[in-house]
């Protein structure tokens, strides 16, 4: 099907609705593709006889476990999608070698599903999503950066870590101890590759055994036991940044007199743990509805370019940085 798209110079949705008897698609456009198909003796298969451009169905995919994040992201997937009379069919793809990945988009291919979001955990997700000759637009929710092969609707994770570790070099923080976790992932990369951007200290990195609030408190006494002497600390989630400021009074640092702490996610729960934790409210159910409407912009424009469409985080203010005197708050970033 890519070699009939590319020698009639569309796309591969629109090849799909040709075989499919689409009338959506204009004669001209349709002959073009049919004179391709014939000179290259293309014949379809399955997955090109499936009727994409009609189908109400929906996929998403997860790379990861689902958690508290990504199903506020499924919510507002589902919300928006159900709003304009469309299913949705889920899978979950988490192995290390990308095979369940394929598998998804072979299911999604045979279920008819107009187009389908996917949440890619790593880079190798990203290559398979590359690689796929699959007859829908793809969607990735989270950021794959520029040059993606597919359009993006996710958060803009370099600015967001711009902020949060911005604020904490404005409040007068100099050594500020990034923790992080899951080296594979895309998220933790562009975690670290943001706090890099602004700090790039070798000793002020240290890397937690799991993405969890035990992984956080243990990574800081490892920090501190071979003498970081970090004045902050940057969590790569919230769950670590809580684990971090556990640590913190037993290693006998004050929050945020000795140690200022910020996360990344905004859990709900933050608020109330400790003196309050400063994160970044990430918007995963506002990420899910972006989604859902570039696929209908990729469905109405099937000839278009991917598009690459990244939503602002929310920096959280509160007392686990803010120094003395000062007040909590919201900043839009």
């Amino acid at each position: 099907m890519a070699d009939v798209a590319e020698a009639a110079g569309v796309s591969r949705a629109t090849v799909s609705r040709v075989l499919s008897h689409d009338p959506a698609v204009v004669e001209a456009t349709a002959a073009v593709v049919r004179e391709a198909i014939e000179r290259l003796g293309y014949r379809p298969n399955r997955a090109a006889q499936a009727l994409m451009g009609a189908s109400r169905t929906l996929g998403v995919i997860f790379g990861e476990p689902p958690d508290r994040a990504s199903a506020l992201l499924l919510r507002g997937i589902n919300e928006a999608a159900t709003s304009k009379g469309y299913a949705l069919t889920v899978a979950i793809a988490t192995d290390a070698g990308g095979e369940e990945l394929r598998r998804g988009l072979n299911t999604m291919v045979e279920q008819s599903a107009a187009a389908v979001m996917v949440l890619p955990a790593t880079r190798l997700n990203a290559d398979v999503l590359a690689a796929a000759d699959v007859p829908f637009p793809i969607i990735s929710t989270t950021d794959l950066g520029p040059g993606s092969p597919c359009s993006v609707a996710a958060l803009d994770e370099l600015g967001a870590v711009d902020a949060v570790v911005g604020h904490l070099q404005e409040i007068g923080r100099n050594r500020i101890l990034h923790i992080g976790a899951r080296h594979e992932t895309l998220v933790s990369q562009f975690r670290r590759g943001g706090w890099q951007a602004r700090v790039d200290e070798a000793d002020l990195f240290e890397m937690a055994d799991e993405w969890s609030a035990r992984g956080g408190y243990e990574a800081l006494h490892r920090a501190v036991a071979r003498g970081a002497r970090p004045d902050a600390v940057f969590a790569a989630s919230d769950e670590m940044a809580l684990g971090a400021m556990s640590a913190a009074g037993e290693l006998g640092l004050r929050v945020p007199e000795d140690l200022a702490v910020a996360g990344f996610g905004g859990l709900p729960v933050t608020e109330f743990y400790g003196p309050g934790l400063t994160t970044v409210a990430t918007a995963p159910q506002e990420r899910g509805a972006l989604a859902f409407e570039e696929c209908m912009r990729r469905l109405s424009e099937p000839d278009s370019p991917p598009a690459h469409r990244l939503l602002e985080g929310e920096l959280v203010m509160r007392p686990s940085t803010v120094p003395a005197g000062g007040s909590p708050g919201v900043s839009g970033l």
